[in-house]
């Protein structure tokens, strides 16, 4: 899904510090030998929510001792309700969270450990990219669910027209299609984007700058949470960034989301959802217009991506843990009608995403009706897990600030990324 975050989400952080002072437990509970089981999400709509729906109406239909009731809120006010409900003792049994809040949430005692059975088994049937984007340091934090990795996406008739029969597979032909494809009127302002560096939300020059530091074989934070995304190569992922700012050929004013589908944009990095989202903007378009390929590294075959992803975990102060772990392994395991994939990977796969569990991953991956869905897919065994431990929000916004400094003001990308790791400050 797409992470449209802002203040809200520095503020409910905060409010996790107090969090982790206050007592109190998840209320939930039933007269008589069942047990009720609250599960907070930000299913709220759409497939979304008919989905998780459908498979707790039917746990709750085999299972009448326990029951699972779901409590959904928008994505945006997920951690502050996740936070405000947890410092007054009234926090789910079971939570579902972005992956980057992990090393927070664990801080503040709202997520248990996983129990080591079902934590061995996840380990093992999950993908790495999955279990990296919700483990913080040695602790897994729940089941991993959906699963995002960063693509190019290019608009096929634009590089044709340029003379490019074949999206870029190395820095120098990513930098030079981005300088062919762009167009300018008589004033120079851009009217074709040649390369998109930003997403939406805030800190949206962070998320395709890591892709590119991965392509080159770069890190963004130490287990410890010191920076280490200004090596070598990261300074070499922005001075490439720099370098196209300087021509023209991206600038970071262009909303990809909104452009790219009327054509204002060439090429972009972005997270896989967006498939599902271009699909319902450019209907037939979609099919004739639309590419996708893996991000190039500085050197022929090496490419690089980002992984993020959302959990489910139980409530540290959870009166019924045994039972919500129960719940949550058979959502996760139980299979489909056919028994081909589970019934958790339909339904993320269903809205386009990624299942994180290998065996759905594989099965999918026989029959994509979508050709665009492939390079997605294949970025999930090497993509560059995006850290959660505490304070990677606010490493985050440290290097975004750097980011766009170079891309917006100028500014000299090495004491750029000099200034960002200075004001990262692990916890």
């Amino acid at each position: 899904m797409r992470i449209s975050r802002g203040i809200k989400l520095a503020v409910a952080l905060g409010l996790l510090a107090s969090a982790a002072a206050c007592g109190g437990g998840s209320g939930s509970g039933g007269g008589g030998d069942q047990v009720e089981l609250t599960l907070l999400s930000h299913y709220s709509d759409g497939p979304s929510k008919e989905g998780l729906d459908k498979m707790i109406q039917e746990w709750n239909k085999e299972n009448p001792k326990i029951q699972v009731k779901s409590q959904v809120v928008k994505f945006d006010d997920l951690l502050t309700t996740m936070t405000v409900r947890q410092t007054g003792g009234r926090g789910a049994d079971i939570v579902s969270a972005y992956g980057l809040w992990g090393g927070q949430l664990l801080k503040a005692n709202v997520v248990a450990k996983v129990p080591d059975d079902i934590a061995a088994k996840i380990k093992a049937e999950y993908s790495p990219a999955a279990l990296g984007a919700v483990t913080t340091g040695d602790t897994l934090l729940g089941y991993p669910t959906e699963l995002n990795t960063y693509v190019l996406f290019y608009n096929k008739k634009i590089l044709a027209a340029a003379g490019i029969s074949k999206p870029p597979t190395t820095w120098a032909e990513l930098a030079d299609a981005a300088k062919k494809t762009v167009q300018r009127d008589a004033k120079g302002n851009i009217q074709v984007e040649g390369l998109s560096l930003i997403q939406d939300g805030d800190n949206k020059s962070v998320h395709p700058f890591l892709s590119l530091l991965d392509s080159a074989g770069g890190k963004f934070l130490a287990p410890d949470g010191t920076a280490q995304f200004d090596d070598a190569a990261g300074k070499a992922a922005l001075k490439f960034e720099s370098d196209l700012a300087a021509a023209k050929a991206t600038n970071p004013s262009i909303s990809p989301t909104k452009q790219f589908r009327s054509g204002g944009v060439a090429m972009a990095i972005q997270a896989g959802w967006w498939i599902g989202s271009l699909k319902t903007q450019m209907k037939d378009h979609y099919s004739t217009d639309v590419g996708v390929a893996a991000i190039p590294g500085p050197t022929p075959g090496s490419k690089g991506s980002l992984a993020y992803g959302f959990f489910m975990g139980v409530n540290q102060r959870s009166k019924h843990a045994a039972e919500a772990w129960k719940f949550l392994t058979w959502m996760n395991e139980h299979k489909t009608p056919d028994g081909k994939v589970t019934e958790t990977g339909k339904w993320l796969a269903d809205q386009g995403l990624i299942p994180p569990r290998t065996a759905d991953q594989a099965e999918y991956k026989k029959s994509l009706s979508d050709p665009n869905l492939a390079p997605i897919y294949d970025a999930a065994t090497y993509a560059m897990a995006e850290p959660n431990q505490p304070g990677a929000y606010e490493a985050k916004t440290a290097l975004h600030n750097a980011i766009m400094g170079v891309l917006a003001d100028g500014k000299n990308s090495d004491d750029a990324l000099a200034q960002a790791a200075k004001a990262v400050k692990p916890q």
